[in-house]
């Protein structure tokens, strides 16, 4: 049974998309009264655990997403099942990672030290009045249930173009790149070559952030070409509609564990997964990423 975090998140990017799909057709979104004028923050993950965490972040105002390069967000971390749950165990700055993206991503790193009940902080700027402090309870896992960083990456045996050459029954994306269909997981990482996993679908993501993400790896790929390897898992299998009517996923989702999308993983020549992006990603994001990644660097968050 899902956590009450687990829930919670759901129901939180519920309303960040029903908020974008009002928007795109034109009509206004609903106005909660908790937040009316406010700009009140929207958690974008579907799970925390402990270790190192890329904390996404949306923001809502009158209930729609807003999209503020200039805007970045304070947040304060503190353990709530320990003797002192008033002390502050680490922080952390939420920068803008919107570019190109429907609606802005406010993205900060935390290492959780533990598992159990967290809360974190978070202060908002806000347009005509001084900034605003949101509370978020968080449940962290003692591990994860999706590969994190520092674990190996699984084997899965993809769809490539050896399995079918019309690109079109691999992936739904409106121009599929050859490219991202040559090398299953496995052949990737017999390679013992870098490179870049992405799960999603871009006719069918219902976070809209799907066909962004892969314009974004598209453009990173020609830059990297020969350092790292580019593989894109397409969600569901051909026929992609009734799949997605079904909810019938490719196995390597399930190999995966993964429930939400997209999903983008990085994972050096050893095989171990460097670093993990659940949503958006933009090309400024990635592009540090990647640098030491083909470097053969562990890869760190970027620092504000």
């Amino acid at each position: 049974m899902p956590s009450a975090f687990a829930l919670a998140v759901r129901a939180g990017m519920v309303v960040l998309l029903l908020a974008l799909a009002l928007a795109g057709c034109g009509k206004e979104a609903p106005r909660p009264v908790s937040d009316l004028g406010i700009r009140v923050p929207v958690l974008s993950v579907s799970e925390l655990a402990t270790g190192p965490n890329r904390i996404a972040l949306g923001i809502l105002r009158n209930g729609a997403p807003i999209n503020d390069p200039k805007l970045s967000l304070s947040m304060r971390f503190f353990y709530l099942d320990g003797g002192e749950p008033d002390k502050v165990q680490s922080k952390a700055q939420a920068l803008y990672r919107g570019e190109g993206l429907p609606f802005g991503l406010y993205v900060g790193s935390v290492t959780f030290s533990k598992p159990g009940a967290w809360l974190a902080e978070i202060t908002v700027p806000q347009v005509d009045t001084q900034p605003v402090v949101s509370r978020l309870r968080l449940d962290v896992l003692a591990k994860s249930t999706v590969p994190n960083v520092g674990t190996p990456a699984l084997p899965s045996h993809n769809l490539t173009v050896r399995d079918n050459a019309d690109l079109r029954k691999i992936s739904s994306a409106a121009k599929p790149d050859a490219d991202f269909y040559q090398l299953t997981v496995a052949d990737a990482l017999a390679a013992r070559k870098p490179f870049v996993l992405a799960f999603s679908t871009p006719g069918y993501c219902q976070t809209g952030v799907c066909a962004p993400n892969l314009m974004v790896l598209q453009k990173l790929k020609d830059q990297y070409k020969g350092q790292v390897n580019f593989i894109h898992i397409e969600v569901y299998p051909y026929p992609f509609g009734e799949s997605f009517k079904a909810m019938r996923r490719v196995p390597a989702m399930e190999e995966w564990s993964l429930r939400t999308e997209p999903w983008t993983f990085l994972v050096d020549g050893a095989g171990t997964i460097q670093a993990r992006y659940e949503g958006g990603i933009t090309f400024t994001e990635m592009d540090q990423a990647l640098v030491q990644l083909a470097g053969g660097q562990p890869v760190t968050p970027p620092t504000p």
